[in-house]
């Protein structure tokens, strides 16, 4: 059965160059129904965990933590020692997700402190380049999943082939611990299409503001759906 639009969980991925316009941006999302917000915390310009404690706090319970560094593509510039504090003390607010990174050398120390706060991670992993072949990219979900909470492989589309390979990971009985699909134009269907085969959200922006490559806005997703429903439903 096709998916509907209330059916069809949202993350708005969300950014600011400080911490007001992250806030401002946090409630944007929200007040446009967003299932879940990312906070791209690599945006801040002067990223003071205490402050950002106290702002965001309120919105918690709706935020997935992202500090992505510059091996991910992200924009913070220290190292993995001051990342890794920032995280495991906004992990103490109680946030509904902190994104941390398979690749990362902290990564087993930032698991442990999210466990040991009760907080799901979504553990990443991205190509920014391709989409490896079938067997590396199930290695890697394996890995992942493994680690509990949520798994994330997010890949570059060259072509039409690597949505299908992409979308063949969900060939698995935790497809609801797994987000997988393709950046760049020729990824949109996989975006898509990971929801409707058992991912828990998709990622989008808020309108004229996307966060990596291909990322259509929530409401450009939105109308695509409802345009699919009525068509689906109406026949």
């Amino acid at each position: 059965m096709f998916m509907t639009t209330e059916r069809f969980k949202m993350c708005v991925s969300t950014f600011g160059r400080d911490v007001q316009s992250l806030k401002d941006s946090v409630l944007k999302a929200i007040s446009i129904g967003a299932d879940v917000v990312e906070a791209r915390l690599d945006y801040l310009e002067d990223l003071d965990a205490n402050v950002l404690s106290s702002v965001l706090r309120p919105y918690m319970d709706k935020l997935i933590l992202t500090l992505r560094p510059h091996y991910e593509s992200g924009l913070f510039e220290g190292d993995e020692e001051e990342r890794a504090r920032i995280l495991k003390r906004l992990s103490r607010e109680a946030p509904a997700y902190v994104d941390i990174e398979l690749r990362s050398p902290m990564f087993q120390d930032l698991l442990k402190e999210l466990m040991k706060a009760g907080v799901t991670a979504i553990v990443s992993w991205h190509d920014f380049e391709k989409t490896p072949e079938t067997d590396e990219l199930r290695r890697i979900v394996s890995l992942a999943m493994s680690c509990g909470g949520i798994a994330k492989v997010v890949t570059m589309a060259k072509s039409f082939s690597d949505n299908l390979r992409i979308l063949s990971l969900y060939r698995t009985d935790d497809k609801h611990r797994l987000i997988a699909f393709c950046m760049g134009a020729e990824g949109i269907l996989s975006r898509f299409l990971s929801v409707m085969l058992g991912a828990p959200f998709m990622y989008v922006s808020l309108p004229g503001a996307p966060t990596a490559p291909g990322q259509p806005s929530i409401t450009e997703a939105r109308e695509l759906i409802r345009i699919l429903s009525s068509n689906y439903y109406g026949r």
